[in-house]
């Protein structure tokens, strides 16, 4: 394989994988399937099963022919314009001669992959006509939705979900470069290449399989969590499928749903984007020096549950990035309130006064103190490292417990 084949077998890898997963460049210029074949796909708001029939077709058929389009380029191109003396010797490299078995194999293998993609592009058509044949009735989207209906037609079926999908209310949500979930009043759907699942939300159960955290920067303040959902219909024949969604997306989905979904005790994640700032916030807080406290209060002002384990101390520099003094209105100021609040609520006090807009930021802003309203930022959070005679409640003996 000379350099300019090498080349082009990773030019084609690279156009292939660009047709079935199209990125969003190419979604922009009207690249993909859908877009070039959208006058015979029509629209998917009129007939959302039908659009859905002709484009999993569609998807099939195109890219059964990716192979044989291969072997006619490569054909084409590097050997009717290769004279058969060098074909001869391109077969053994001097520098690195090749057995005799080895070059009979790679022959045989050659031919076979081509025959593979002639049969292609010849059984797909005719899987294609056949389900077309009797109005689709035959393809697996048909196939599943008959599963659902009392009746040996998906007329009804097909109608309820158009008109579900065309009301205000759905949600739509783009998984992925091929798939797509999309709920409405009755039917959880997810869309992917060559199938469509459908689970009715009646006799639906959902659970949450698992969560994946990933950094997505170097000093690992900011993650992406993913949350896999199983969708299991309580029909016969009907597949279970997943969903995999951002973990803020979840609540979105959640409200969207009938049905509850359940979530195993030992899976945690972020719901929304104030608890992931939360175990930011806490994580940073770990990074401050220990405050030594006295007097605490019995419970958390906020939750009225947890026990108070922060106190707000001024230990920050009142500096901005560039080590230039702040101006007076935006330094800290020291807070003599005692200790009365667990970091978990501080940090959704903090969250709440920010600007939502600004949230990569939210952690170099200020705030108040809930109490004294005293200006703090994050480096003035210390946790808290009781001492030997601390009081509860504040009060100064234990004894003035007693009535």
């Amino acid at each position: 394989m000379d350099e300019s084949e090498l080349l082009f077998n990773l030019f084609y890898l690279l156009l292939c994988m660009c047709i079935i997963y199209p990125p969003e460049e190419f979604q922009r210029l009207g690249l993909t399937v859908e877009q070039l074949f959208s006058r015979w796909l029509g629209e998917e708001y009129l007939n959302f099963v039908l659009y859905h029939k002709r484009r999993t077709s569609l998807n099939l058929f195109v890219h059964s022919c990716l192979p044989a389009l291969y072997f006619l380029i490569h054909r084409f191109k590097f050997s009717v314009f290769m004279e058969p003396e060098l074909e001869k010797e391109s077969e053994l490299d001097p520098d690195f001669p090749m057995p005799q078995e080895a070059v009979a194999f790679k022959t045989l293998t050659w031919k076979v992959a081509q025959r593979f993609s002639l049969m292609a592009i010849l059984v797909v058509p005719a899987l294609i006509f056949n389900w077309y044949q009797q109005n689709w009735k035959r393809h697996p989207i048909s196939q599943t939705l008959l599963k659902f209906s009392n009746v040996s037609e998906v007329t009804d079926i097909t109608s309820d979900i158009g008109n579900e999908f065309r009301r205000p209310n759905i949600y739509k949500k783009k998984l992925n470069f091929i798939s797509t979930v999309i709920t409405t009043e009755n039917w959880i759907i997810k869309t992917s290449l060559y199938n469509v699942y459908f689970a009715h939300q009646s006799d639906t159960t959902l659970s949450v399989a698992k969560t994946e955290t990933y950094n997505v920067s170097a000093d690992n303040t900011d993650t992406l969590q993913m949350v896999s959902i199983v969708v299991k219909p309580n029909r016969a024949g009907v597949p279970d499928f997943h969903i995999r969604i951002n973990a803020l997306e979840f609540r979105n989905l959640e409200e969207r749903i009938t049905r509850p979904i359940v979530i195993p005790s030992n899976i945690q994640f972020h719901r929304n984007v104030i608890d992931r700032f939360i175990d930011v916030f806490k994580e940073q807080v770990t990074h401050n020096p220990l405050y030594k406290a006295d007097r605490i209060a019995e419970k958390c002002f906020g939750c009225m549950n947890a026990e108070p384990n922060i106190k707000i101390h001024k230990q920050c520099e009142d500096i901005d990035r560039d080590g230039q003094p702040l101006p007076s209105e935006n330094c800290c100021s020291n807070c003599y309130c005692r200790p009365m609040w667990c970091v978990e609520c501080l940090a959704r006090w903090f969250a709440a006064r920010q600007n939502e807009h600004d949230r990569e930021v939210w952690l170099e802003q200020k705030c108040t103190c809930p109490m004294c309203r005293a200006k703090f930022c994050l480096l003035d959070v210390s946790y808290i490292e009781k001492s030997n005679n601390t009081t509860v409640g504040g009060l100064d003996d234990p004894d003035d417990l007693r009535v």
